[in-house]
């Protein structure tokens, strides 16, 4: 048991004795009063005397003495209760009826007879037999006297005098007692009605009215009673001043009766009460008042419509109280708010204790609301009470002290209703209690959202950025939306001095900036203005800028932070009522707790005592007799407010030594099974002490998926010095299934350092990854934090790294470095290829410090059927780690991998091999490959060029573009050819063939050189020789590898003029085999062609008839101007000809100004053939035209005009000439 406080123990030397709450005469209070009250029964004027004063004041004390001086003429009565209300029944004649009862029942019965009043006496045995005696009397004299008697010889002929006397008296005594019976039996019954036959008698009913309708039976009472003073109390607290006036009346017609007057001394009433009560009449005449002017209100305002009454008026009228009584009395109050406390301390002192017993604030804060004497003293005699059962015990409610017990006292005394509630958790304490928890667990959940914001400095800057963005996006749009009405665009923004561009206000930046200036100014183009709107109008478009996100503390500055939200979490988990309404860092626009004692406690007196730790959390441990063993009063609190009613108390904080210890001994046995146990500090204590009833209480958080159990957890785990690994270590081994998503995705881990530690908790505990929940959350997390975790990168033991290794996979994840990994799991994630392709994983893989080409690969096979299975990825791994590297270095490799995966790789795949393939790699016999993949080996010249591979490919795919790319690697040179002999002359003599065919992919002069590497034993068959426009002539004539003869020229010349083309310049024969048929076709071209040689174009126009027997038109002008040109005379009849097919006055003139014999009409002809003006001169005689220019035209025309054919003349205006057809 604690020690008590020796301040608080038992009075010594003395018991305590209560004090009576009845009225206490005190002469030196008192003694005044009945002296006024003395005299004022002395003066005969003085009827209806008023003691008046607020309860407390002492007016029973002072009645009390005035009564025990006149005990004989004083009737005293006292109302404390008027009977239930019938239909709209008056108060006033309610509480008339009452006083009538008071009267009725103050006589004795039988003292008055003639009154509705009157009560019979009651009945009794003796009486019953006196008025059964009588009645036998009367009724057999009656009987005698008429004659009624018995017959003779009655009751026996032979009887004397003396037998005739004992049977009459014997049948006397029969009857005598026969109405004893009936009369005891009937008692005091009345027949009020009889019916019978259809007839019916009524007695009458009791009166129903009072004070009029039973005034003479009053005025009979006092009559009889003759009373000196009738006292009356407690009339004033049913508020009806009425009353008063009834009773005047009644004074004064009962002194008005003929018997009072007869008297020395009139009947005086006196009557207790206080003053307000005459309050009433000033409200009843305002509000009489009040419904005059609603009725005389039509249409108009009902608040002009009020009557003011002036307050004098309203004085006047509650000053007419006097008009009631003659004569009032006032008692001076003799306690007040100001000394309420020294008559507090009187009567504690009065009852044995000693003045500092309860402390002077408790007693001040008390005494200010508790101005009533019975109050205090009833207080007093609680306190004494509940603290002989409560304080002064050997088994006291730990911790109580003093002020708590008084302070609850206090309170039960002014909500008795709510303290008899406490034992049921009804009462407004305990509401204010599950606010007081719940607002502790809100502010603690806010905290710990701040400082995990603190703490997630990634997640902020991307929020920041985020926000940046869309706040960029909004100023741009507003720029966008609101252009200058001057016509100035926009250009930049002005922040503090700064010149941001438009493209920069999305930045971070930028924006912080803004938030520590509140304002920005927008910049025009090609004016000295700008617009800068106020700080609140910037506010209410960008309210993000008033967001903390943008003022990012400094390093000691966070550190300060976090200290402080760790300080106020631990305040908030120990505080009481009081510590909680002086919490000042609230949240904006949450209410306040200290609020929340305004709105839940129903008095002034009980928000005090709470807010000023009088009532603590404790009040239901110190308002009932504590049984339990506990050594703290935390203990005790947490056992009733959470162990009992089987409620989760999150927060609570445990203050005392051995608190936890002390509470697992007094809780039941399931305890740890239970949604009490849920207790950060409780928790944490069976986990590292007694981690047996951990794994139940772990058991029941998993099986109870609740609110509870999840702000447990989130608690717990937000709490800095709780075992949260431990924590994670149970649930995980439990299992529960949702531990590892729970700590890698909830929001309410603290931060990214807790959140590995505890996952890294998990794995290392954890069981096959069937037993959980795998998915987004721990997938991203262990992709992006897997290097961090002890599980993953130290050694474990076999069993346990087995489960890890079940653990990623199933979160799929894929190991970007697996130098991360300790040994054994590495070697698990490499046998299920769980590892991101990389030179240096795979070197890691492999086990061996070599470059993991395919050669290297391949002789593991786990990491070759990865490798295989995702080729893609290896080459892009291997292009990363070496641009230039090559990943197969030996044919041999090539040669298997490409005989193994053609079928199940892509081309792309293939190709991509072979491009990282080695030239050592190249294949020696393509044969050895399969055929589909030749075209990628020769397209990646990994072909070794050889004539039968090259004769191989080209039997089976042609000369395509791929082995023109290898024969031809340039485009310009061939490749040089290996092993000519090795094919027969026959193949190569086909194999020259189809390169000298093969124009579209291959030059000539590749071709040319190919076939000249192939040593041709025996003669290219001419007719295989496809002519090709490419020259493949003129470079076969060059390496002779053609013969130089017309049948070869003839057999090309199929293929059109670019197939022989420049033939002709290399031919050294030619002349002595030209001939029409080799140029059918292309003459023009011939004659035109700037490297034919000139003596071969001299035999074409010299026979051009031959060469060009139709009228091509190319070929004739090409003939005219060579002919012109190089002076070759052509006979007139071609000159004609060409006239008229080309029109070609360069090809004709020159000619016909050498025919010096041609005659004037064969060369007008021959002109008028060129067409215009030309043919103006066969216009007819008169027809002029401008003599054309040149020298060639000078020389014609003159000759002409010479034959007079025409006239040559100057023009009239202008300068110029012109001709005139004289013919």
């Amino acid at each position: 048991m604690a020690e008590e406080d020796p301040e608080q123990q038992a009075p010594l030397g003395r018991r305590i004795y209560l004090r009576s709450l009845g009225p206490e005469y005190v002469k030196a209070h008192h003694s005044i009063y009945v002296g006024h009250l003395e005299d004022a029964v002395q003066n005969k004027k003085n009827r209806n005397i008023a003691l008046t004063g607020r309860y407390g004041a002492g007016k029973s004390s002072v009645l009390d003495d005035f009564e025990k001086k006149h005990p004989q003429s004083t009737v005293r009565i006292s109302i404390n209760t008027l009977g239930p209300a019938k239909d709209d029944e008056d108060l006033t004649n309610r509480i008339q009826k009452e006083l009538v009862k008071q009267l009725v029942y103050r006589l004795k019965p039988g003292q008055i007879r003639r009154s509705r009043f009157a009560r019979p006496k009651p009945l009794t045995q003796g009486r019953a037999f006196v008025q059964a005696l009588g009645a036998s009397v009367v009724g057999l004299g009656l009987l005698w006297l008429l004659g009624v008697r018995p017959g003779a010889g009655w009751p026996d002929p032979a009887a004397d005098t003396a037998a005739f006397v004992g049977w009459a008296v014997l049948f006397f005594v029969l009857v005598l007692l026969s109405l004893w019976a009936v009369r005891w039996v009937i008692g005091d019954r009345i027949v009020s009605e009889v019916t019978t036959a259809g007839t019916k008698i009524a007695l009458g009913e009791g009166p129903t009215t009072y004070f009029d309708s039973f005034l003479d039976e009053i005025v009979a009472f006092f009559d009889a009673v003759e009373p000196k003073y009738l006292i009356f109390e407690d009339l004033d607290r049913f508020d009806d001043p009425q009353i008063f006036d009834s009773l005047r009346e009644l004074n004064t017609l009962v002194n008005a009766s003929s018997h009072w007057q007869a008297k020395e001394e009139p009947l005086r009433f006196i009557y207790a009460i206080k003053d307000s009560l005459f309050e009433q009449l000033g409200a009843e005449a305002k509000s009489e008042g009040e419904e005059a002017g609603d009725k005389g209100v039509q249409g108009g305002s009902r608040e002009g419509a009020k009557p003011r009454l002036d307050v004098a008026v309203a004085a006047v009228r509650r000053a007419n109280r006097t008009k009631f009584f003659e004569l009032v009395i006032p008692m001076v109050p003799f306690i007040s708010h100001r000394n309420a406390r020294d008559h507090l301390v009187e009567a504690m002192v009065s009852l044995g204790f000693a003045e500092d017993f309860v402390s002077r604030p408790l007693l001040d804060l008390i005494a200010r609301h508790t101005t009533d004497m019975r109050l205090m003293k009833n207080i007093c005699n609680e306190f004494a009470v509940f603290a002989e059962h409560l304080l002064w015990t050997e088994n006291p409610a730990p911790g109580m002290t003093a002020d708590h017990l008084f302070a609850l006292v206090a309170y039960k005394n002014f909500h008795l209703a709510d303290f008899e509630a406490i034992s049921q958790r009804t009462s407004t304490l305990d509401e204010l209690e599950r606010l007081h928890r719940d607002e502790v667990r809100s502010l603690i959940e806010g905290l710990q959202a701040q400082r995990r914001k603190r703490l997630r400095t990634e997640e902020q800057r991307k929020r920041k950025e985020a926000t940046a963005v869309e706040l960029g996006n909004r100023l741009r749009d507003i720029k966008d939306m609101f252009p200058p009405s001057n016509g100035y665009s926009y250009v930049s923004v002005t922040v503090d001095g700064q010149s941001f561009a438009f493209n920069a206000v999305g930045t971070v930046e930028f924006w912080e900036r803004v938030a520590r200036t509140k304002s920005i100014s927008l910049v025009q183009q090609y004016s000295q203005g700008t617009v800068t709107p106020t700080e609140a109008q910037f506010i209410r478009i960008f309210p993000e800028v008033e967001s903390e996100q943008w003022h990012e503390p400094t390093s000691a500055e966070l550190a300060r932070l976090l200290q402080e939200y760790d300080q106020d979490i631990a305040t908030l988990r120990g505080t009481d009522f009081a510590g909680l309404a002086r919490y000042e860092r609230v949240p904006k626009g949450r209410i306040r707790f200290d609020q929340r004692i305004t709105d839940v406690l129903e008095s002034e007196l009980a928000r005090d005592l709470v807010r000023r730790g009088f009532i603590t959390s404790n009040y239901a441990e110190y308002s009932a007799i504590f049984y339990g063993k506990f050594v703290g009063v935390d203990v005790a609190f947490f056992y009733n407010h959470s162990v009992q009613p089987n409620e989760m108390y999150l927060d609570y904080e445990f203050t005392s030594e051995n608190a936890i210890s002390n509470l697992l001994e007094q809780v039941p046995a399931d305890f740890t099974s239970t949604v009490s146990a849920l207790n950060v500090q409780v928790a944490s204590y069976l986990l590292v002490d007694r981690p047996a009833d951990a794994k139940r209480l772990v058991a029941y958080a998993v099986n109870h998926d609740s609110k509870d159990v999840q702000a447990f957890i989130d608690a717990f785990l937000n709490t800095p010095d709780a075992p949260r690994e431990l924590l994670v270590q149970q649930l995980t081994m439990h299992p529960w299934r949702d531990v590892f998503e729970y700590v890698a995705g909830h929001p309410g881990v603290p931060d990214e350092d807790i959140r590995l530690r505890l996952f890294d908790a998990a794995l290392l505990n954890t069981l096959e990854a069937d037993a959980y929940e795998i998915g987004e959350s721990s997938r991203a997390l262990l992709e992006s934090s897997y290097q961090q975790l002890t599980a993953v990168s130290e050694y474990q033991a076999p069993l346990q790294t087995g489960r890890i290794f079940s653990i990623m996979e199933a979160a799929e994840l894929i190991i970007t470095d697996l130098g991360d990994l300790s040994e054994p799991l590495r070697g698990q994630v490499v046998a299920a290829h769980m590892y991101k392709i990389s030179e240096l994983n795979l070197r890691l893989a492999l086990e061996a410090n070599v470059a993991p080409t395919l050669d290297e690969v391949r002789k593991k096979p786990s990491v070759w059927e990865f490798c295989r299975t995702h080729i893609a990825e290896y080459f892009a791994a291997m292009r990363a780690a070496d641009p230039t590297g090559r990943i197969v270095l030996t044919e041999s490799a090539l040669v298997e991998v490409i005989s193994e995966q053609h079928e199940s790789w892509t081309e792309d795949e293939l190709s991509d091999v072979l491009d990282g393939s080695a030239a050592s790699a190249a294949i020696e016999d393509i044969e050895d490959v399969p055929e589909s993949t030749w075209h990628m080996i020769v397209g990646a010249s990994l072909m070794v060029p050889t004539v039968s591979n090259v004769w191989a490919y080209v039997q089976a795919h042609g000369v395509d573009e791929h082995l023109s790319g290898f024969l031809a690697a340039d485009g310009v040179d061939a490749v040089e050819l290996r092993d000519v002999e090795k094919v027969a002359d026959e193949d190569r003599n086909v194999l020259a063939v189809r390169l000298l065919n093969a124009s579209t992919h291959l030059t000539a002069h590749a071709r040319v050189q190919l076939v000249k590497q192939l040593n041709l034993e025996s003669a290219i068959e001419l007719t295989q020789v496809t002519p090709s426009p490419d020259q493949v002539l003129a470079r076969a004539l060059e390496a002779k590898l053609l013969p130089d003869t017309f049948k070869t020229f003839a057999h090309f010349a199929k293929g059109g003029w670019q197939a022989v083309s420049e033939a002709f310049a290399v031919s050294g024969n030619a002349s002595e085999f030209m001939a029409p048929e080799l140029v059918t076709g292309f003459v023009g071209e011939f004659l035109e062609g700037q490297r034919t040689p000139e003596a071969l174009r001299r035999i074409v126009v010299d026979s051009i008839g031959d060469y060009v027997p139709g009228d091509d038109a190319r070929a004739l002008r090409a003939a005219g101007r060579f002919a012109s040109d190089n002076r070759v005379w052509l006979p007139l009849r071609e000159v004609r000809r060409i006239a008229r097919v080309t029109r070609a006055p360069k090809a004709v003139l020159p000619q016909l100004v050498q025919a010096r014999d041609v005659s004037p009409s064969d060369l007008v002809d021959i002109l008028a053939l060129l067409g215009h003006p030309y043919d103006m001169l066969v216009a007819g005689p008169g027809t002029e035209f401008d003599l054309p220019k040149g020298s060639s035209n000078e020389t014609l025309f003159r000759r002409l005009e010479a034959g007079g054919r025409i006239a040559i003349v100057q023009k009239l205006i202008g300068r110029g000439r012109k001709v005139r057809n004289l013919v």
